[in-house]
């Protein structure tokens, strides 16, 4: 009889201890579970000098754009120059929210200052324009296959590799327009 009062006690102490570990071990109470079941940040890629240049260049290059393209679109004398202004602006700023957004991925941030819009003279402003754009997209097409072919970051690379064949198209679009003017 004894041993049976000593086995129920036991028993009853038992499922005692294990029910008030049991409410204790609730993820939002204990400290060490909540650590280890926090999802893992993924840590900032860490990008090449190489490839920090190149982000920040291409925003730039890319404001600047935008900028340009806005003017042309306020200040253009051919309706033409107008509507290559539009595709500037509306283009570039698709490239330049995908840049950021990658930049902000890699945990880059970028300073913006250096893209603004340029003063063309108002007489010849839509030739001034379109020789000032296509200097620009030369140069851009170069430095963006640069980075497609040896950038360090997979990313990064991708991006330019993707952005190229937009730059290629406005430099069409501004080559033919430079040809009727």
């Amino acid at each position: 009889m004894k041993l049976t009062i000593i086995t129920v006690a036991a028993s009853a102490l038992c499922v005692a201890t294990v029910g008030a570990q049991t409410e204790n071990t609730s993820v939002s109470d204990n400290p060490h579970l909540r650590k280890r079941m926090e999802p893992a940040k993924p840590a900032a890629t860490k990008l090449s000098d190489k490839d920090k240049k190149f982000i920040q260049l291409a925003a730039n290059a890319g404001v600047g754009a935008v900028a340009d393209g806005k003017q042309a679109q306020e200040q253009g004398q051919s309706a033409e120059v107008k509507k290559i202004g539009a595709h500037m602006a509306a283009d570039h700023s698709k490239a330049n929210s995908e840049l950021q957004a990658l930049a902000k991925k890699k945990g880059l941030g970028m300073d913006l200052s250096g893209g603004k819009a340029r003063a063309f003279p108002k007489a010849s402003f839509d030739q001034q324009f379109l020789f000032n754009l296509q200097a620009d997209h030369e140069a851009d097409i170069k430095t963006f296959q640069q980075e497609a072919n040896s950038g360090d970051d997979a990313d990064v690379k991708a991006w330019a590799a993707k952005t190229l064949p937009t730059l290629k198209a406005h430099l069409a679009m501004i080559k033919d327009a430079r040809k009727k003017k």
